[in-house]
C-alpha cells in the first residue's frame, strides 16, 4: 500500500514528500518541557529507509535576543505573532513580551520553528547507525541510545524483525 506523507518546513520551497510507511517513532516530549526531539523511520516504497529527525520547540525570543545556538547564531528565526502556536512560551532568559502585548506585524520576535533533518538509508543497520552514532566535533564517535531512539527502534522491530538486533544492548556495526 502506497502512502505519501508530506512534511512542511518553513525553510523549504516545497514540502518533502515521503512515499512509504512509517515503521518507527520516538519522542522526548514531556509535560512541562517547551522543547523536545522526535525521530521517525519510514520504509520507502522504492526500497530502503528514511530517517527523519525533528527538533521541536515552543519557545520564542525577543527580536534582539542575545540567546545563541552552540555555533553562536541568534536563537530562532524572525517571526510575527501570527506565526506562534497557541501554546508558545516566552524564553526565560531574554524574556520577550507575551504575544498579546506585541504589535501585529512581521518579525517582532524570533521563534524556534521545527528543524528537520533527513537521512536515506539502505538497510536497518544504516538506520540504527544514523540514530545511535554521535559524531563529535573532535572527529571521535560514540554510540548513544536515547529514550526516543530506543522507542523508535523497538517500534521498527515490531514492524520489521530485521531491526531486533539493533535494540539496546551490545551494539555491533559493520560486522
Amino acid at each position: 500500500m502506497m502512502t505519501v506523507t508530506k512534511i512542511y518546513d518553513r525553510g523549504m520551497r516545497s514540502p518533502v514528500e515521503i512515499t512509504g510507511t512509517l515503521i518507527g517513532h520516538g519522542s522526548s516530549r514531556r509535560d512541562g518541557s517547551p522543547a523536545w526531539a522526535d525521530v521517525e523511520v519510514y520504509r520507502l516504497d522504492g526500497g530502503g529507509f528514511l530517517v527523519h529527525r525533528i527538533g521541536m520547540s515552543l519557545v520564542f525570543h525577543r527580536a534582539d535576543t542575545t540567546c545563541a545556538t552552540r555555533d553562536g547564531r541568534q536563537r530562532g528565526d524572525p517571526a510575527g505573532v501570527s506565526d506562534l502556536p497557541d501554546d508558545a512560551e516566552p524564553c526565560r532568559v531574554c524574556a520577550p513580551p507575551w504575544p498579546e502585548d506585541l504589535p501585529d506585524g512581521e518579525a517582532v520576535i524570533r521563534f524556534e520553528f521545527p528543524r528537520h533533518a533527513f537521512d536515506g538509508c539502505d538497510s536497518p543497520e544504516q538506520v540504527a547507525e544514523k540514530l545511535t552514532v554521535i559524531r563529535h566535533r573532535d572527529k571521535t564517535r560514540s554510540v548513544q541510545f536515547s529514550q526516543p531512539v530506543n522507542d523508535c527502534l523497538e517500534e521498527c522491530a515490531r514492524n520489521d524483525p530485521a531491526f531486533a538486533k539493533f535494540l539496546p544492548g551490545p551494539v555491533r556495526f559493520g560486522g
